[in-house]
């Protein structure tokens, strides 16, 4: 009887690390493949044309961004 105890506490406590681990998936800021900058409503990511990641939409202040990063 005490391993079926063991058992279920085993299952809740994965059950428990796997929605932990969902939520901080959810949460997580996306950044730019190209010039790094973190998503917001400022910076929304798009999908990138070479299919290599999230990137910024605004494509000229994205390459603005990255020249100056790269001073």
């Amino acid at each position: 009887m005490s391993n079926e105890l063991d058992a279920k506490a085993a299952r809740e406590r994965a059950k428990a690390i796997a929605e932990q681990r969902r939520a901080e998936r959810r949460n997580r800021k996306r950044k730019c493949v190209v010039c790094g900058v973190e998503e917001s409503d400022k910076t929304p990511l798009g999908a990138h044309p070479d299919g290599i990641g999230p990137s910024c939409k605004d494509e000229l202040s994205c390459q603005a961004r990255r020249a100056a990063a790269s001073r």
